[in-house]
């Protein structure tokens, strides 16, 4: 799930910016204003406008590049939820024989890949998918290995009776 303090940090740095650029657009209108002016304009008063403009312009240029980037990243990490959205719907719930809860991959999503089974801790957790492994009754996550699945439940073998003594 995406972290919305990720979005309204964008959110923030984009009013920021917006403000900045209105500053700009104002201070081009008090320049319009002076050039329009019926009075000539002393050279200080002018120049102290552009100079303003300048910092102004070079400020809105440095939160629109800021900007940019932030919205380059909240991009790649919603292609990164939406890649990892996609790769869990090709799993579902799985009660193993005694009772043990994981995924297991859907047979009809399978694409070549071996019918096999995902940790839930670290999927819902995480959100990792990492391999369930093992042989026997047991398997264990690739990733933690407290994190511990029993699929069967195999008697233990009785020992056999001795012909001893009667």
């Amino acid at each position: 799930m995406m972290d919305f303090t990720t979005i309204e940090s964008v959110l923030g740095l984009a009013t920021t910016a917006l403000g900045a650029t209105g500053k700009a657009v104002s201070t081009v209108e008090t320049v319009k204003k002076l050039l329009a002016s019926d009075r000539q304009p002393d050279n200080s008063e002018a120049q102290a406008a552009l100079n303003t403009l300048a910092t102004e312009l070079t400020a809105a240029n440095m939160m629109n590049v800021q900007l940019s980037e932030a919205i380059k990243a909240l991009s790649r990490e919603l292609k990164r939820q939406d890649e990892f959205d996609n790769e869990r719907a090709r799993y579902e719930l799985f009660q193993t024989g005694q009772n043990d809860i994981v995924f297991k991959l859907k047979d009809d999503q399978a694409n070549g890949q071996p019918i096999h089974f995902i940790c839930p801790v670290c999927l819902n957790a995480d959100r990792q998918i990492s391999y369930i492994v093992g042989e026997r009754d047991y398997k264990t996550c690739q990733k933690d290995k407290h994190h511990l699945f029993k699929f069967r439940n195999t008697p233990m073998p009785q020992p056999k009776r001795s012909q001893g003594w009667v």
